[in-house]
């Protein structure tokens, strides 16, 4: 990573190194008129690589370099920020921003515009302080999904099926159908809106997805992952440089269990065109941020998205579903413990037989509780359904 951080190279050959890597480290950016293709696009990629390297390099101590990538990571946007239209912009050489419409697709922008390339992931807090604070930048990402989707064919000269497929979704500027915006409606959960993001992820999900397809390329299978991650109600929105996930839209299924992970995900609200996130709970404590990060989720636990009008009684079926799961799990554990610890015959038997029994305490125990656990969950469960019952009968007219 870091010898790909400075290594140079040249147009013939971009398997390795960076090519523009001399103008972004003498100006910040790769200006637009110096012979380099999708100058503006390659800035902003180094910047992300930047953060990245970032942050191993931090992880494992190596804190000059660390500092070296962030500082020049955050260069890059600030050289490309554009007062003037609130947008990334085609730079000059001499250090001026080229006038070009917003919707105009290619020259220094890669398979999109400026819209597509201008709220990049990796820092969020710095692109704050370009906007001049959280709202404005929110304002911006609004304007981004409710203006006209007009595009102009700039560099590619003629109108491409990229160009018509973010027209025909209907989403402002949003072109779902291409990697550089996919991070984009997750952008308002990290910013504090989390509904706005549920609400895009859901619109998304039944609009630009069918059984006979999706309107895109499949480019390494990103269109497919996105729909799926989405479903779950999870999302990454800069790997590399965060590990958090986004617990920002109510999932597509009720109940989904990741058995890599041992996470179960359960949503009552999925059914729902448009659900509301009220409240999001990892092992049936509140989640106060709207990510967990991954070393979290990895440990196994439910995660409960609860929904506006959720049935209460919902997530203590939940929490109790978890207790019952985590006590069969540990039961496991024990058992797979005392088949690997006892003591062969040619052992004391003394110490053999004590140990014996204090694993066997040790499952009593936890298949006591998983037993407990379950009873309570069908009493719960019959408690509900004979309620309901009353007060469906009591609606009744006489």
């Amino acid at each position: 990573l870091r010898k790909d951080a400075f290594e140079h190279s040249g147009p013939k050959d971009t398997s390795h190194g960076k090519f523009g890597l001399g103008h972004y480290e003498e100006r910040g950016y790769i200006p637009v008129d110096v012979g380099i293709n999708e100058a503006c696009s390659r800035t902003l990629d180094f910047a992300f690589a930047d953060a990245a390297t970032a942050r191993a390099a931090a992880v494992l101590g190596e804190a000059a370099t660390a500092k070296l990538l962030f500082d020049r990571s955050v260069r890059g946007l600030r050289a490309l920020y554009d007062v003037k239209s609130g947008l990334m912009g085609h730079r000059l050489s001499s250090g001026a921003f080229k006038d070009e419409p917003a919707e105009t697709w290619g020259d220094c922008f890669t398979e999109g515009s400026a819209w597509h390339h201008s709220f990049p992931p990796f820092n969020l807090e710095e692109l704050e302080l370009l906007h001049g604070g959280r709202e404005p930048l929110l304002d911006k990402l609004r304007q981004l999904f409710t203006v006209p989707a007009d595009f102009q064919v700039g560099s590619y000269r003629a109108e491409i099926h990229e160009m018509r497929e973010m027209r025909m979704l209907g989403l402002g500027q949003y072109a779902h159908n291409n990697q550089p915006v996919h991070h984009l409606p997750f952008l308002f959960a990290l910013l504090g809106d989390r509904n706005a993001t549920a609400r895009l992820v859901r619109r998304i999900l039944s609009t630009a997805y069918s059984p006979e397809g999706f309107a895109g390329d499949e480019d390494n299978g990103e269109m497919g992952s996105w729909y799926v991650l989405s479903a779950l109600g999870l999302y990454v929105a800069a790997p590399g440089v965060s590990e958090d996930y986004l617990l920002a839209s109510v999932p597509l299924f009720k109940r989904v269990h990741l058995r890599a992970l041992d996470i179960r995900i359960e949503a009552p609200a999925a059914i729902q065109d448009a659900p509301i996130i009220s409240k999001v709970w990892w092992r049936s404590r509140l989640v106060d941020e709207a990510t967990l990060p991954y070393s979290v989720l990895r440990s196994g636990g439910t995660l409960f998205f609860e929904a506006i009008g959720d049935d209460k009684l919902g997530r203590v079926e939940s929490s109790m579903r978890g207790i019952f799961h985590g006590a069969v799990k540990r039961a496991r554990s024990v058992a797979k413990r005392i088949r690997g610890s006892v003591p062969s015959r040619s052992t004391d038997h003394l110490t053999e037989d004590s140990g014996l029994q204090r694993s066997e305490e040790a499952l009593s125990t936890s298949a006591c509780v998983a037993i407990i656990v379950g009873t309570l969950i069908f009493i719960g469960v019959m408690l509900r359904t004979v309620c309901r019952k009353v007060l469906s009968n009591d609606e009744k007219p006489d």
